[in-house]
């Protein structure tokens, strides 16, 4: 490899942010559509399937990454627009954010917004995309545990997960949780049943 070519590493490390770019501009074109920012479009999506523990602002700036003043606007915006109402939790203090009829409503017309990531996905052969998804999500633990990212409810970062207990290179990790092995391509990206494992 000539010298000024770089390595494997940050090649990939390339790939990823230009990914991301990919993503920030379907998220951005999707939004427009409805006169939602990304943020916004993001926080009608989680709010359309997340429990109750979940649907506060708190919770949603952790999960995406933002400050809670910044998640707060958004709620707010959102509010203005009819797409979401906010009610006492169940201490009476905390605010439970939920969907209006339309913000369902948006809610489902922007459930696509990344279909055409998903359709360049189902493209490449199933055995690739699960050795993909196993290292992305590896690389997401890491860098969970580096404080990079807030909230990560994926296998590896969960205290069920075995990792390496099992021969079979198609199904080599174990969840405890269910008592069984997992195959690759049954790794989860957001479990409902997620337990933070301890450094």
């Amino acid at each position: 490899m000539p010298e000024h070519e770089p390595g494997l590493d940050r090649r990939l490390a390339d790939a990823i942010e230009r990914l991301g770019n990919g993503l920030r501009a379907l998220s951005q074109r999707s939004a427009r559509t409805q006169g939602l920012s990304p943020l916004q479009q993001h926080a009608v999506l989680s709010l359309s399937r997340q429990p109750a523990p979940r649907r506060e602002v708190n919770a949603l700036a952790a999960e995406f990454d933002v400050t809670t003043p910044t998640m707060s606007d958004a709620v707010s915006a959102l509010e203005r627009k009819g797409l979401l109402t906010r009610s006492p939790g169940s201490d009476g203090r905390r605010r439970l954010l939920t969907l209006t009829d339309r913000g369902f409503q948006v809610s489902a017309e922007l459930s696509a917004w990344d279909a055409q990531l998903v359709g360049s996905l189902a493209a490449v052969p199933e055995t690739d995309r699960a050795t993909t998804l196993h290292t992305l999500l590896r690389v997401i633990a890491d860098l969970q545990r580096g404080g990079a990212i807030s909230v990560a409810r994926v296998c590896t970062t969960c205290r069920f997960f075995g990792p390496d207990e099992h021969p079979d290179p198609r199904a080599p990790h174990h969840c405890h949780l269910m008592r069984k092995p997992l195959a690759l391509t049954e790794l989860r990206t957001d479990c409902p049943e997620h337990a933070q494992a301890t450094a």
